[in-house]
């Protein structure tokens, strides 16, 4: 509930309201602390005894945590508490998290917040992020694995990952991490797609086919070295491009994770686009069918196998993020599992 109040004060002081804030001096984090649990204060829920000494430390707490992550990965940000649009974006925070006290949403909650405040400018991702904080505290830690499941493995492609061991880790740690959610109850799926995070489109999306478009190098079986050896007389460089096949030692394969990077490491070495495409339709022709795909995952995760049939049975394989969807699940990697790639990929 936001009261409509009027302020009196002296020269050098600092006037704010969470729907009109006026700001007359400069400020430091301090200020900015002493400013926001001022706002809080004066806005929050009228509670009493130990109810208010909970709802006012836990928005001390929330407070602290924020300005401290606002200190460590964005300093130069300070200044947003002096926007009106911002300072209610903290009341905001601060009153979900009073309300719950719960650690996983205040963490999710603050890294929206953090972000928000790099946002100047009213853009499309400030919008996103201001929505996020409202709709964040309409989910529980279920459906927030069922986004953060969907995003890191639909959404998101690891561009670092130079290896079937680094895939295999990220599989199990970024992706299937968040798995066990997605074989609860649909009504979870519904309640994504009433608050507005997600879609239930009428088709279903191949999660198999999508692992092996995006990391297309872990699922070459690899081919004799002799099948190069006339791009080689031409282009002698070929080698330079060319790694161990890791499921045969005894074979070889392009060393780019897919079709483009492959293009542009024989670009660097000065191999014709003719021969580029020769190596390339010989890389793929060795490409494990979807069948022997699904069972190399099931070899190099624990979790795959229940991972597909809790899939098939609900409607995590319709799913479609919103741009609030995408943003929360953002967030929720970013601190469950630290997701480290920008926001502004997406939105």
């Amino acid at each position: 509930m936001i009261s409509k109040k009027t302020q009196e004060s002296g020269d050098k002081s600092i006037n704010m309201q969470a729907e009109n804030i006026t700001v007359n001096t400069g400020l430091s984090i301090s200020h900015v602390k002493e400013i926001a649990l001022e706002v809080f204060e004066g806005n929050f829920y009228k509670l009493a005894g130990v109810a208010k000494e909970t709802a006012d430390q836990r928005a001390k707490e929330i407070t602290e945590q924020f300005l401290g992550e606002l200190s460590e990965k964005n300093p130069d940000s300070l200044k947003a508490s002096e926007d009106p649009d911002f300072q209610y974006s903290l009341f905001q925070v601060q009153k979900e998290y009073a309300r719950s006290g719960d650690k996983e949403l205040g963490d999710i909650l603050v890294d929206i917040l953090v972000d928000r405040s790099k946002e100047e400018e009213r853009s499309l991702l400030q919008i996103v992020l201001n929505e996020s904080l409202s709709i964040a505290p309409k989910l529980n830690g279920t459906q927030l694995d069922i986004l953060a499941c969907c995003f890191n493995l639909a959404y998101a492609k690891r561009v670092n990952i130079a290896n079937p061991q680094m895939f295999a880790d990220h599989l199990n740690d970024a992706v299937l991490v968040f798995a066990d959610a997605v074989g609860e109850m649909d009504s979870n799926y519904r309640h994504l797609e009433y608050v507005g995070c997600a879609g239930i489109r009428a088709g279903s999306r191949d999660i198999v086919k999508i692992l092996m478009q995006n990391y297309k190098a872990v699922f070459c079986k690899g081919f004799e070295r002799e099948q190069l050896s006339d791009i080689a007389e031409e282009s002698p460089n070929i080698w330079n491009v060319i790694i161990p096949c890791p499921h045969n030692v005894n074979l070889v394969q392009a060393r780019g994770m897919d079709d483009d990077i492959i293009k542009t490491l024989c670009e660097q070495q000065a191999i014709s686009d003719e021969n580029t495409n020769k190596l390339i339709q010989i890389n793929n022709g060795q490409m494990m069918n979807k069948q022997e795909a699904t069972d190399y995952l099931k070899s190099i995760s624990p979790k795959f196998e229940k991972f597909l049939e809790d899939m098939k049975k609900s409607s995590f394989k319709s799913l479609d993020l919103t741009s609030v969807g995408i943003a929360i699940a953002h967030a929720h990697s970013r601190k469950k599992v630290g997701f480290d790639a920008d926001l502004s990929i997406w939105i």
